[in-house]
């Protein structure tokens, strides 16, 4: 007998703002830096998880746009808090508010 998965709650309030510029933002705002070994590692300061790993800087930068895309998207669908980047505003509607924009 296959037991119903309980449904998560819908959130009352959804968050509005363009990921896009989000990621753009955080990865301006990124630094990086050669550890001993000769990788290069780049993270978001004040960003927690937002960090990644290359063999050059434009890997590393590519990593750190797939992790910073990707940790959005989980706390989009968890809804958990999104790291806060100046410059991006991301406003909090009511869901009703939100198809009306």
């Amino acid at each position: 007998m296959m037991r119903r998965q309980k449904k998560r709650p819908r959130p009352s309030k959804v968050r509005v703002f363009s990921l896009g510029k989000y990621v753009e933002r955080a990865l301006e705002l990124a630094e990086y830096a050669r550890d001993e070994n000769g990788v290069i590692i780049g993270k978001v300061p004040g960003a927690s998880g937002f960090f990644a790993q290359g063999d050059s800087f434009e890997e590393a930068r590519e990593n750190l746009r797939d992790v910073i895309e990707g940790n959005v998207l989980l706390a989009l669908q968890l809804d958990l808090p999104i790291p806060r980047i100046p410059g991006v505003t991301i406003k909090e509607m009511e869901r009703g508010e939100a198809h009306a924009a």
